[in-house]
C-alpha cells in the first residue's frame, strides 16, 4: 500500500478520536504533511512503509506487570502508553499532575509542528503527564521513567512534560523495552521546560524489541543559565528515529547533546537534531557516535541554527561511525545555519573501519587480533557513554551495550567472520 493511502487511513481513525482543540489543531498539522516519505528532506534516508501498520490502532491498556527499576526506587511506569500510578513512585517534593487537553492549547506544547510524530502523538492524546520539579529542589539519584510495550499491531504514545522551577537539578534515564518477535510501534514526546539555572540531565535508552518500530522526540527549552544534557543510547528495534531539539532562549544556557547507536542485522536508526540558538553568549556541543554490523544503517542529521542577535556563540558538532563489515552503511549531514558574526562554531562527520594501525599497535603488545579489535570497538563506545558523566548511570549502559551488541559482534571476531 502507498503512503499516501496508509495516511489517508490512519486519519480517518484520528478524526474519531481527536475530540479537544489541542487534539484537532495537532490532527491538522499531521494532515499538512502526512506520514513521512523519502522525498521530504528531513526524511530523506528513512522510509516507514516496511514498518508502519497500514491501520492506525491504538494500544489497549494492559494489565499492571512488576517491572523491576534499574536504577533506584524512584521510578515511573508506562504500559502501552498509560501511565501506571500504582507501580510508580516519585520523590514527595516532586509534584505530579495529569492535565486534560481541554485545558490547553497548541501553544503550550514544545512541540515542533512539523514533527509528524510528534503531531500523531499530540492528536490521540486527551491529558498528559506533568511532572513538576520545584524551585532549588536537588535530586541526586536518577529517575527512571520505563516504557513496555506487550500488544502488536498497535500503537503506544505516552506524552511527558517535565517543568523544572528555578535552580532545580534532577537526572531522568527514560527506558522502553518490548518483547522481540512482537511487531509493535512506540511514537513518544518528551518536553522539558527548564527555566533560570535549572540542570536536567536526560538519558533515553531504546531497547525495543526486534520486530518494533520506534519514533521518539524530546524538545527542551532553555531560560539564562540553564543546563541541559541529552543522551540517546539506541540498540533496540528494526527501525528508530529520534527527533532532538533545544532551544537557547536566553544568555548563559548551555546544552550537551550527545549519542550512540549500535545497530546489527538489518537494523535502522535514524537521528535528527535542531539545537536553536536564539540569545547571545548561549553554548552547544554534540557528539553522536554509531557502530554499525552486518547489513544495519544508520542516519544522522544535526543542525545548528545561529540566529542573527546571537552573538558570542560556541558550538560544536561532531558524528564519527564505526563500520564492522562492508555491506553496513551510513548517511551523516552535520549542518550549520550562522546568521551572527561574533560566533565560534564547528562541525564535522567521519565514517571508516577499524584501524589497522590501531589494532598492530595493540597486537605488538602482545594481544591476539581479535582481542585488539574488541578494545578497539569497546574503545570506541566507551568515549561517547562516558560523556554522560555519571558512573552509575554508564555502568547501567555499559552491560546493556554488551548483552545486546558487543557480545555477539566479539562472537563474529572470534569466529573469523
Amino acid at each position: 500500500m502507498k503512503i499516501n493511502e496508509v495516511t489517508d487511513n490512519y486519519i480517518k481513525e484520528l478524526e474519531l478520536i481527536a475530540k479537544s482543540d489541542v487534539q484537532k489543531s495537532a490532527l491538522n498539522f499531521f494532515k499538512e504533511r502526512g506520514l513521512p516519505h523519502t522525498k521530504m528532506e528531513d526524511w530523506l534516508y528513512t522510509k516507514v512503509t516496511d514498518v508502519v501498520p497500514e491501520s492506525f490502532k491504538l494500544a489497549k491498556t494492559d494489565s499492571a506487570k512488576e517491572i523491576e527499576s534499574p536504577l533506584g526506587e524512584y521510578s515511573l511506569y508506562f504500559i502501552n502508553g498509560a501511565y501506571q500510578a500504582q507501580m510508580s513512585k516519585l520523590p514527595s517534593e516532586i509534584q505530579l499532575e495529569t492535565i486534560s487537553t481541554n485545558d490547553l492549547s497548541i501553544a503550550d506544547y514544545l512541540d515542533d509542528t512539523k514533527d509528524i510524530f510528534g503531531m500523531l502523538n499530540a492528536s490521540v492524546n486527551s491529558s498528559i503527564l506533568k511532572i513538576k520539579v520545584p524551585k532549588n529542589f536537588v535530586q541526586e539519584a536518577p529517575i527512571t521513567i520505563i516504557h513496555q510495550a506487550t500488544e502488536a499491531n498497535s500503537y503506544s504514545t505516552p506524552r511527558i512534560h517535565i517543568e523544572m522551577d528555578i535552580h532545580s537539578q534532577c537526572n531522568f534515564v527514560e527506558i522502553f523495552q518490548g518483547a522481540d518477535d512482537l511487531n509493535y510501534n512506540q511514537v513518544s514526546v518528551t518536553n522539558f521546560t527548564l527555566k533560570d539555572g535549572a540542570i536536567a540531565k536526560h538519558i533515553k535508552v531504546q531497547t525495543e524489541g526486534n520486530l518494533a518500530f520506534h519514533a521518539g522526540s524530546v524538545n527542551a527549552t532553555l531560560k539564562r543559565d540553564a543546563n541541559f544534557k541529552s543522551f540517546t543510547f539506541n540498540t533496540g528495534a528494526i527501525k528508530a528515529r529520534h527527533n532532538l531539539q533545544v532551544k537557547l532562549l536566553e544568555p548563559g544556557a548551555e546544552a550537551s547533546v550527545d549519542g550512540l547507536y549500535t545497530l546489527a542485522g538489518k537494523q535502522h536508526c535514524d537521528n535528527f537534531s535542531l539545537i536553536h540558538h536564539d540569545a547571545e553568549h548561549t553554548d552547544s556541543s554534540q557528539l553522536f557516535k554509531g557502530v554499525l554490523d552486518e547489513s544495519a544503517r544508520g542516519v544522522f542529521t544535526g543542525k545548528v541554527l545561529v540566529d542573527r542577535d546571537a552573538q558570542k556563540v560556541n558550538s560544536e558538532q561532531l558524528n564519527k561511525n564505526l563500520l564492522l563489515t562492508k555491506k553496513a552503511h551510513v548517511d551523516t549531514r552535520p549542518q550549520l545555519e550562522v546568521y551572527a558574526d561574533d560566533v565560534k562554531c564547528a562541525h564535522g562527520a567521519t565514517v571508516g573501519q577499524m584501524s589497522d594501525e590501531e589494532a598492530f599497535y595493540l597486537q605488538s603488545r602482545g594481544l591476539s587480533k581479535e582481542r585488539a579489535q574488541k578494545l578497539l570497538i569497546h574503545a570506541f563506545c566507551a568515549d561517547a557513554i562516558l560523556k554522560i558523566e555519571d558512573t552509575q548511570i554508564e555502568n547501567y549502559l555499559s552491560n546493556i551495550l554488551f548483552e545486546s551488541f558487543e557480545k555477539n559482534v566479539f562472537e563474529h571476531l572470534e569466529q573469523g567472520q
